[in-house]
């Protein structure tokens, strides 16, 4: 890469006297045809710079007659006397800029660099331009911070193999660093600059020669390679934990508690695979790697085009029947009931099998469908709501928590489309929550505000995701119409361990009793967090160690026994009769 300031570009230059004479200059310009100019000292201690062009045309002359004139004049009457002079350690970006600034007549003399010794150099302003485009086109593909390739550069190179080559065994795994922010925020972001540029040398090391290995932004890296192999399950999962065990790995260059553990996702390309799609499966395949508890491998392999032949779109999948609704089991902490459940769409491919949302919302997104996709979804859940009443009665779920896109909840129509589906399957108001999205800004949220107030007026909850993290802020609780909040997962897997995250999960817990909102806790992974959250006076707590997602049919096969998940007490054989106001339970 070339350099980026000016003191390796600087070759030594001709330094003389002030008083020498014209004469005697000329003859060391003619003795030295590299010479290219000399500086010149001042007795007062200045410097000047005499260039051979100009000398050259100053001692022809008019009609030849200038050595005859300048001969014994000295050579600093002749010198500029006040020529650009920069530290070696300048930028050549910088110097560039101030060069063409200069006026006309000298833009394009040299430079003069100052050594820490106190040593003239120069460098060329003709060097310094063709540096610059060289840095500019290296940074055009390469990241400044690691020296890897950049994003563009890595979906270009994506693209062509997709494009150009047997996508067969092609592979992309995509990596994110679990500990990135902790690492900033207690070390500094210059051990965290210093983390990335160790995690960059040691991916490149794990890579095999070919490989493209690239930091897309932030900590996310990314791998471009092959596998090969009968099994590509297995070939995926190996190549995913090559990386993942180079990240794992302690440098001890680096200080005391720098280091950070990733979440990997591997995407193995099958036929008529292109390049955005299976980035795109091994993000989320990186993803489901975080959520599943983070420093672990998930593949997914045989990636292709969607449609293969089919109109696979997900309005036309909705048609023939193949999106499925998934719930998930919100527990009360202290009585170990089901006392809602988080509903989770699911496409069940023929071709790619079950499909999570994060491998067809995007395309959906891009289409302007979700609307549609929430529509189904809300009839789709108050419709399970009335069905576990008819079946179980009092075991049912006290209300469903449906999540709605920012699409659906700034339409004007929005109020009459929750109301509307809830009376059209029969279900009260009081039994659903809406979960308000995490991606919505405030200033979205806040437009949506009169009409969220409107359906909590009418017994509906609204929940607000996520909170401590993204845009779900205090400052949200205050301005819209909030029954219930989540508190985001990150808080609760750190709570043990930090206690910033512990102080947060109490804080949440204290303002949920004192303003009267009922509380979640996300992502609960294991006994000693439910316990911490039973302690903490936190009301309610979801995640794997409590609850898979599953179809409806599951769950009422696992309410009218009166089994629940592991992790809290089992429910009692004969359940308490539902509180009367059974809008007060808002999860």
């Amino acid at each position: 890469m070339p350099s980026d300031t000016v003191g390796p570009l600087a070759r030594p230059v001709g330094v003389v006297e002030s008083t020498m004479r014209c004469e005697d200059l000329d003859l060391m310009f003619r003795a030295d045809p590299s010479l290219h100019s000399v500086a010149v000292m001042y007795l007062d201690g200045g410097i000047g710079l005499i260039s051979r062009s100009r000398f050259a045309q100053l001692m022809s002359g008019p009609f030849g007659y200038g050595r005859a004139l300048w001969a014994r004049t000295p050579a600093g009457r002749t010198a500029d006397p006040a020529p650009m002079i920069v530290e070696e350690t300048a930028l050549v970006a910088d110097v560039c800029e101030q060069v063409s600034r200069r006026d006309q007549v000298r833009r394009y003399d040299d430079v003069l660099v100052r050594r820490p010794d106190g040593r003239l150099a120069r460098v060329s302003a003709a060097r310094l331009y063709e540096t610059l485009a060289a840095l500019m086109a290296v940074q055009a593909i390469r990241d400044p911070l690691s020296g890897l390739a950049n994003r563009a550069r890595f979906l270009h190179r994506l693209t062509a193999a997709c494009r150009d080559g047997d996508q067969t065994g092609l592979a992309v795994v995509y990596l994110d660093l679990d500990r990135m922010k902790h690492v900033n925020d207690t070390l500094g972001h210059t051990v965290g600059d210093r983390l990335i540029v160790s995690v960059a040398h040691r991916l490149t090391a794990a890579a095999d020669p070919g490989s493209v290995v690239a930091r897309l932004g932030g900590d996310e890296f990314a791998v471009l390679t092959r596998v090969a192999g009968p099994r590509q399950d297995h070939a995926a999962l190996a190549l995913g934990e090559r990386f993942r065990r180079a990240v794992a790995a302690t440098d001890p260059a680096l200080p005391a508690g720098a280091h950070s553990t990733a979440s990997v996702g591997v995407a193995v390309a099958g036929p008529g695979a292109d390049g955005a799609t299976l980035l795109r499966e091994a993000d989320a395949a990186m993803y489901r790697a975080k959520q599943a508890g983070a420093d672990r491998v998930q593949t997914v392999h045989g990636v292709g085009a969607l449609t293969d032949g089919r109109d696979d779109d997900v309005l036309a999948a909705m048609d023939r029947g193949e999106l499925r609704l998934f719930y998930q089991p919100i527990i009360g902490i202290d009585d170990g009931r089901v006392w809602s459940v988080e509903a989770l769409v699911r496409w069940q491919h023929p071709l790619r099998g079950l499909l999570t949302p994060d491998r067809f919302l995007p395309e959906l997104r891009r289409l302007r469908q979700l609307p549609q996709l929430d529509r189904w979804v809300l009839d789709r859940a108050c419709a399970d709501v009335a069905r576990w009443d008819a079946v179980l009665g009092d075991r049912a779920p006290r209300c469903v928590n449906v999540n709605l896109t920012i699409d659906t909840l700034g339409a004007a129509e929005f109020t009459s489309l929750v109301l509307d589906s809830l009376r059209r399957n029969g279900s009260a108001p009081s039994r659903l929550r809406v979960e308000l999205p995490e991606s919505a800004d405030f200033a979205q949220l806040q437009d949506a505000a009169g009409r969220l107030r409107d359906l909590r007026d009418t017994g509906v909850g609204i929940v607000l995701d996520d909170m401590g993290a993204g845009s779900a802020t205090l400052r949200n609780l205050s301005a819209l119409p909030v029954t219930g909040v989540k508190i985001d997962r990150s808080f609760v897997a750190g709570m043990l361990d930090n206690r910033s995250d512990f102080a947060v999960v109490k804080l949440l817990g204290d303002l949920g009793r004192s303003v009267g909102i009922d509380v979640t806790a996300e992502g609960v992974e294991a006994d000693e967090q439910l316990e911490a959250l039973r302690q903490l006076g936190v009301r309610f707590a979801q995640g794997y160690h409590l609850g898979l997602p599953a179809p409806a049919e599951h769950l009422t096969a696992l309410l009218r026994t009166g089994a629940r998940p592991r992790g809290v007490a089992s429910i009692p054989a004969e359940p308490a009769a539902r509180p009367a106001t059974a809008g007060r339970h808002r999860v």
